[in-house]
């Protein structure tokens, strides 16, 4: 195990039987402690002794750089002690300081000095400690002249010993074995409780909001205009034929026109072949549209039976009867944007949505603040014009809409603070402080006060009275300290050290700490016990 040394940094609170664990698990032959100005395992001769000695039966050597007053201890334990880390650890280390004795002999002769005076002899050679002082006390007495005999002077060991007893038992108490109980309370929730709460008003919140929405036209109005042209009749009699207003000319009997006028169509002249009789007359498309819009030639049907059978003038003549030696136009079809009044509801409701929303963002603001509840003045002013309704061909158009806000507030700090004050909770148990959550359901604007209704719901956990728990477990096992105290909650034991089976059976040595709950919906979960 021969090479470099292995340091090892000591902590002020580390106890000696850590630093033996890490000295035995040290993979080096020789290992140097380096120590705080003041350790609690470098602070007695007795922790120092039994490191010396874990260091022997391990086979390792083990030096230590502290301050003088721990190296003088280090000395008396026979644990070689350094000032420095680089004299600890250098290739040709000087020599740890000797042990030296913080006293000098004192040697007591009785008598006087002048009658019991010896030659004078050279002073040997020291270092101020082992000088040897005499002490020269008078012969003793037999009395004061009184006939009394004399009474000695005698220094009290009562302090001495019970500084000794009380050195004992702190050391002792450093290296006994001890405890932490972690208890977690078991809680149980408390019934809702309601509170109204009267609360001076602290301030006022004015503001002016406004909000713009456009109102889309999703109405339609189709616009339709009936195509229109001339047609020519042609009469194949040998008498005139009067054709009324409205008569009912098509294509093929499918797009039909009407005469706008009566007429009177004049008789053929009988030849080789006969010249039929001619007269023109506008018409105009029954069903109005582009539909209407036709060719030149392509009404050739006279619906009307009794005007076709007169223009015709003998049954078997096949010759046309009607005509349009022109195309009919003017057949349109148009469609006009409209704004409906749920168009004008859609944007009243956005705007009314947008003011909502800003005046959230701003009691919201102050989470330190509990406003009052909202006035019966306090609504959106929204102003439609008159004749937006029904209006054509305006895709869109702005709506806008204002909010005045007047609003009391108070401080939250002062109603919570108000509201823990007053929780009762119930026998025998403790409202768990980080469990109570307020909630304000209301809050009535009062002029000076704000009356605040709040709901409050929290956890209770039953009083453990720490005695009586060190009494319940001391020198258990866990699992025997675990059932003793089941129902008090989730307990966690801590032994030190760690190599010990059960709690100290001295109450003193067991510490209780009480762990506070963690907050609803937490995704830790604590074991129901553990040993370190």
């Amino acid at each position: 195990m021969d090479g470099e040394p292995q340091l090892l940094y000591l902590e002020p609170d580390d106890e000696i039987t850590s630093v033996i664990r890490r000295l035995r698990g040290a993979d080096v032959g020789r290992v140097v402690l380096v120590a705080p100005g003041r350790s609690r395992a470098t602070s007695s001769v007795v922790a120092l002794r039994l490191l010396a000695r874990a260091a022997a039966e391990t086979g390792r050597s083990v030096a230590l750089v502290a301050d003088a007053s721990t190296r003088a201890i280090a000395g008396e334990a026979g644990i070689a002690a350094f000032a420095s880390v680089a004299d600890a650890t250098s290739g040709t280390p000087p020599p740890a300081e000797p042990m030296t004795s913080t006293r000098a002999p004192i040697h007591v002769v009785r008598g006087t000095g002048v009658q019991r005076a010896q030659a004078a002899k050279p002073p040997p050679v020291t270092d101020g400690l082992d000088e040897t002082v005499a002490v020269h006390l008078p012969p003793p007495t037999k009395g004061d002249g009184s006939g009394r005999p004399a009474r000695r002077s005698r220094f009290p060991l009562w302090p001495l010993l019970a500084v000794l007893l009380l050195l004992a038992v702190a050391v002792g108490a450093a290296l006994l074995p001890g405890a932490t109980v972690h208890i977690r309370p078991a809680t149980t929730p408390v019934t809702p409780q309601n509170f109204p709460v009267d609360t001076p008003v602290t301030g006022h919140l004015t503001e002016d909001l406004q909000a713009t929405s456009p109102v889309t036209a999703t109405g339609e109005r189709p616009e339709q205009t009936p195509a229109s042209g001339v047609v020519t009749f042609y009469n194949w009699n040998t008498v005139a034929v009067r054709v009324p207003q409205g008569t009912q000319v098509s294509v093929d009997g499918t797009t039909a026109f009407v005469t706008l006028e009566r007429i009177d169509v004049p008789r053929g002249k009988f030849g080789a072949p006969i010249e039929p009789g001619q007269k023109s007359v506008q018409v105009v498309a029954i069903v109005p549209g582009e539909g209407g819009n036709v060719a030149a030639g392509a009404i050739n049907t006279i619906d009307d039976p009794s005007v076709r059978q007169f223009l015709r003038g003998f049954p078997e003549n096949p010759n046309r009867l009607v005509a349009n030696a022109d195309p009919t136009a003017g057949g349109l079809e148009t469609t006009h944007q409209v704004i409906q009044q749920t168009d004008i509801d859609a944007a009243v409701t956005a705007i009314t949505a947008d003011l909502q929303e800003q005046l959230d963002n701003l009691l919201a603001r102050d989470a330190d603040r509990i406003y009052a509840d909202a006035p019966a003045t306090e609504v959106p002013s929204i102003e439609v014009p008159p004749d937006l309704l029904g209006k054509e061909d305006t895709p869109t158009f702005d709506l806008t809409g204002a909010l005045h806000v007047d609003r009391a507030y108070a401080a939250r700090a002062e109603v919570e603070a108000t509201v823990r004050a007053g929780l009762p909770a119930p026998t025998g148990k403790t409202i768990v402080a980080n469990s109570i959550e307020v909630v304000v359901q209301s809050a009535a604007d009062q002029g000076d006060s704000l009356l605040v209704q709040v709901s409050v719901t929290a956890e209770a956990a039953a009083v453990i009275d720490h005695e009586a728990v060190r009494q319940l477990v001391a020198g258990k096992t866990v699992e025997e300290a675990r059932n003793a105290l089941q129902g008090l909650g989730e307990i966690t034991v801590d032994l030190w050290p760690a190599w010990v089976d059960r709690l100290p059976g001295w109450t003193f040595r067991i510490d209780v700490v009480e762990e506070a709950k963690e907050p609803t919906g937490s995704s830790g979960e604590s074991p129901a016990g553990s040993v370190n």
